[in-house]
């Protein structure tokens, strides 16, 4: 009797772990279904759409690398190319996946309306491709970088992979707080997209901890996101300075920020309040 019960009791969580298995994986083809289907829409089956995807993280750091190089801004060894995008890049995986987030389920088309897809299949699509194209942005960069005869080279790529995965997990954490907050306070709202603006000018994306004065230093050092700037300048240049941040700290926040929105999401659908 022992034996069987035992046998039973293996055979339950086997079949629950196989359940929860193939849950993740309709997810998981939702999400990519989800993506496609936006390019599709975005792009009109344009075979060159894609390329519009990297336009504005390029435009805006080509600009600011030239702002930075004729201005001579005190740059850590002078680097200018990789400090350039270090900080633009991890900031555009961040912003572009809390916009996501942050907006729901606005996506073209009415894919809202498509029977098994929720809104935080939505969301996670949105994330997801974040992740995809400024971690592609950070990589491909190199090359036409390097065909001009800049000093950069192939990022640490698990480092490169961390950072970006981080920044785009504090921009979906970050989304889902502030989306519930909206929620319960609607009067807030405006006041929630400004601190967009504290976050970028906070996130390092125009400073260094190490060149910049000790009174901000030490304020600005609490956001998250200027540690992924410097350890993302890091992976692409070795003697990078990165004694001042840290990888354990923006893993906390990202880590607290998820758990803490999607429990605010839970409690907002069972008080019914989407």
């Amino acid at each position: 009797m022992e034996t069987a019960a035992k046998w039973a009791n293996n055979l339950r969580i086997w079949f629950e772990a196989d359940r929860l298995f193939r849950s993740a994986v309709d997810d998981i083809l939702i999400i990519r279904a989800l993506i496609l289907r936006n390019l599709r829409v975005q792009h009109a089956n344009n075979p060159l759409g894609i390329f519009v995807e990297f336009l504005r993280p390029s435009a805006v750091c080509l600009a600011h690398y030239f702002y930075f190089t004729l201005t001579r801004r005190p740059v850590p060894a002078h680097q200018y190319a990789i400090f350039t995008l270090g900080g633009f890049a991890i900031y555009f995986a961040f912003v572009t996946a809390f916009s996501g987030t942050f907006e729901g389920g606005r996506w073209p088309g009415g894919a809202s309306l498509l029977p098994g897809v929720t809104r935080m299949h939505l969301r996670m699509a949105r994330v997801a491709w974040a992740f995809v194209v400024h971690f592609a942005f950070a990589v491909l960069v190199i090359v036409p970088l390097m065909l001009l005869g800049q000093d950069v080279q192939v990022p640490n790529i698990p480092l490169t992979i961390a950072c970006f995965a981080m920044a785009v997990g504090l921009g979906f954490g970050y989304g889902l707080v502030t989306s519930g907050i909206g929620i319960m306070f609607p009067a807030l709202l405006p006041f929630l997209k400004v601190t967009q603006w504290a976050v970028f000018i906070t996130s390092g994306v125009y400073d260094s901890l190490v060149t910049m004065p000790k009174v901000m230093a030490v304020y600005i050092w609490y956001n998250p996101l200027i540690h992924l700037a410097e350890f993302q300048r890091y992976a692409y240049y070795p003697g990078y300075p990165t004694y001042l941040v840290s990888l354990t700290y923006p893993l906390f926040w990202t880590i607290g920020l998820i758990l803490t929105g999607l429990l605010m999401n839970r409690a907002l659908c069972n008080r019914k309040f989407r």
